[in-house]
């Protein structure tokens, strides 16, 4: 027959432990470990640390995107004025 038994999860890796002390100790040892965000006038975007700087989601497209609204019609307008600043130049 079974039995029901808990385990405790380590939150930072996952592992299960039998006691909350274990699992205290096991999360205790992990690094803390920081994010980057680019924070705009309208939202955060998390930055990747594993793409290239210019590429979708790398630091530049973050920076970009975090000023960028989510409404469709404004955004529209941000992206017209982006694109005749860069076509000026």
């Amino acid at each position: 027959m079974a039995i029901v038994r808990t385990y405790y999860t380590c939150p930072t890796c996952q592992r299960m432990h039998e006691t909350v002390k274990e699992a205290t100790i096991c999360r205790n040892r992990h690094p803390i470990r920081g994010q980057n965000w680019a924070v705009g006038k309208y939202k955060m975007v998390r930055i990747s640390e594993r793409c290239h700087p210019d590429g979708m989601y790398g630091l530049n497209w973050a920076l970009r995107e975090a000023d960028l609204s989510d409404n469709i019609e404004e955004r529209r307008k941000q992206l017209a004025e982006i694109n005749n600043g860069v076509n000026q130049r």
